[in-house]
């Protein structure tokens, strides 16, 4: 690599997959709402990881490692932080990993005694450039893991939610790369987080051979659907990923080599992304608490049939509030087929038997507060409640304790 102006090109050089679905995602209402509630509280945990860490770990210096903060300084040297508050921690871990944490005053990094014990000067620096990467590129404002613990989201948010934190990788790698300045440090880092640290002599670094698992990935993936829940792609995606990057003419700095453009790197990593990416929730996706959501809330709001003029805005509300639960994909793929509904929510008796009480509860709650979204519960909608109670194996005075609370 011969990387003239990495400090420039890291500011560019953001996977515009990372950067355009973040921006969607904080514009969700309820998103934004979580996490204005929920800032003070992450603020202090914080504070107090940070005092934890002062405590019970070193804190990366001139003196206490100069090895280290040769590293640090690297890395800072091309991602601008701007921030004078900057701490980096030697963790007594033996997982191979490092984390990087920031708040509004701080950035704070974390790397495990066994990856430094793992890897060499360079790795250690693509590892620390990509935990810099996830603070310079603003990772920290759409925390992943708290929303998707503490909001209760739609299948649709929630995979969205999770390709976000994959695709924000995809940027972290790039910014590890440009701290390390050699892609061949940066793609052995990679392979031995997989490895579990193991190198050479052990693992010969044979890169084509790694992205070789490539071509079975397919099948693992239809096979493994819950992979699109995870929060990092997979390793051999993110090195097919580097090496592509690896080909910008800024890096190579040879134009007699094969060169992409950043356009043209990105479109081709758009279609590795995919792979783990689904672009649509499939309609024989089996029966879970959204899905019955879903159709038991049709079923009891097209209770009122021939919708029209007003009565047929206030359906619109009430199909509004019930994407505002399972999401407007879910919504948005239904074909109005009333009995279709019925079929599915009657037909789901593994799923109703697998239910504790108080999913029951909650399921019924959700239901009450959909039919009462356009102000009033018809006649025709309490009694379709009242049904899916019964088909909950619930009582019917369940519901009307729920409409007495809300009223």
């Amino acid at each position: 690599m011969n990387l003239e102006n990495p400090k420039e090109l890291i500011n560019k050089c953001r996977y515009p997959g990372d950067k355009n679905l973040q921006e969607a995602l904080l514009k969700d209402n309820r998103i934004q709402s979580f996490i204005k509630d929920n800032k003070k509280t992450w603020q202090t945990r914080s504070d107090h990881n940070h005092q934890v860490n002062l405590s019970h770990s070193l804190e990366v210096t001139p003196k206490s490692s100069p090895y280290l903060f040769e590293i640090v300084d690297k890395c800072l040297s091309v991602v601008d932080i701007q921030l004078s508050d900057i701490s980096v921690f030697i963790i007594s871990s033996p997982d191979i990993n490092a984390w990087c944490g920031r708040t509004k005053g701080r950035v704070t990094i974390g790397i495990n005694s066994a990856l430094i014990n793992a890897m060499e000067f360079d790795e250690i620096c693509f590892i620390v450039g990509h935990e810099f990467g996830h603070a310079l590129y603003d990772h920290h404002k759409l925390p992943a893991y708290g929303i998707s613990q503490g909001l209760k989201l739609s299948p649709s948010q929630l995979m969205s939610l999770m390709s976000w934190s994959r695709q924000s990788e995809i940027s972290a790698d790039r910014s590890g790369l440009l701290c390390s300045g050699s892609i061949e440090a940066s793609v052995q880092a990679l392979i031995k987080l997989s490895t579990g640290g193991i190198g050479a002599p052990v693992i010969s670094f044979d890169v084509e051979e790694f992205e070789n698992q490539l071509s079975n990935i397919d099948s693992f993936i239809d096979d493994n659907a819950d992979l699109i829940y995870t929060t990092h792609p997979l390793n051999p995606f993110r090195v097919r990923a580097l090496m592509e990057f690896s080909k910008l003419s800024e890096i190579t700095g040879d134009e007699s080599k094969e060169t992409l453009s950043l356009e043209d790197i990105d479109n081709n990593i758009d279609q590795l992304i995919e792979k783990m990416n689904p672009t649509k929730i499939k309609k024989s996706m089996d029966m879970n608490e959204d899905i019955f959501i879903l159709h038991a809330g049709y079923w009891v709001l097209s209770s009122d049939q021939a919708m029209t003029g007003e009565g047929q805005k206030e359906q619109e509300k009430e199909l509004s509030s019930l994407a505002d639960i399972v999401g407007e994909e879910l919504v948005d793929a239904l074909d109005g087929d009333r009995a279709f509904s019925y079929e599915k929510i009657t037909s789901a008796e593994e799923f109703v038997s697998a239910l504790e009480k108080p999913e029951k509860c909650r399921i019924l709650e959700s239901l009450v507060s959909i039919s009462r979204a356009d102000g009033v519960i018809s006649s025709k909608e309490r009694k379709t409640l009242y049904e899916v109670a019964e088909i909950l194996e619930m009582k019917s005075e369940f519901v009307d304790e729920v409409m007495k609370f809300l009223d």
